[in-house]
């Protein structure tokens, strides 16, 4: 058993636990790269339905203007950049600021030309649609 504060996981849970993070960590090939003087990140959900891939990043804060989406060479990029106003003396300082760039390494069944992405509400959703010859088809069954 692993002894948390607060909380026992039995080893098992906790090592499926670390192999899902590995296996997350290692589907972003640099998780965090930020310039600036303060480190941020957007928390990120990755999903699979039958059609596409699906990639949601929490942006609050982000001007549209200030967001970046691209794809080149097999990788999507999301750049975003949220500046501080620079005369303020705070008393606590949770947030950060600065740039964040975050890429993600995309399986050969993308179809490049076909990714959409939506920002609202200060989340970011990228669809990725599947090629069709990935995609699940059902068969007709010929009766006779």
């Amino acid at each position: 058993m692993t002894r948390r504060p607060g909380l026992t996981v039995p080893d098992s849970l906790a090592s499926a636990s670390r192999d899902l993070n590995e296996l997350f960590d290692r589907l972003f090939d640099a998780p965090l790269r930020v310039s600036g003087s303060q480190a941020w990140f957007a928390p990120t959900s990755v999903w699979e339905d039958d059609g596409h891939f699906t990639v949601e990043m929490d942006l609050p804060g982000i001007a549209p203007d200030d967001l970046d989406v691209t794809v080149d060479d097999g990788k999507l990029t999301v750049t975003a950049k949220r500046a501080d106003a620079e005369d303020r003396k705070y008393l606590h300082q949770e947030r950060r600021f600065g740039e964040l760039t975050r890429s993600i390494t995309l399986p050969e069944s993308v179809d490049p030309e076909s990714i959409e992405a939506e920002y609202a509400h200060g989340v970011l959703r990228v669809t990725l649609t599947k090629r069709p010859e990935v995609q699940p088809r059902k068969i007709d069954i010929k009766v006779g």
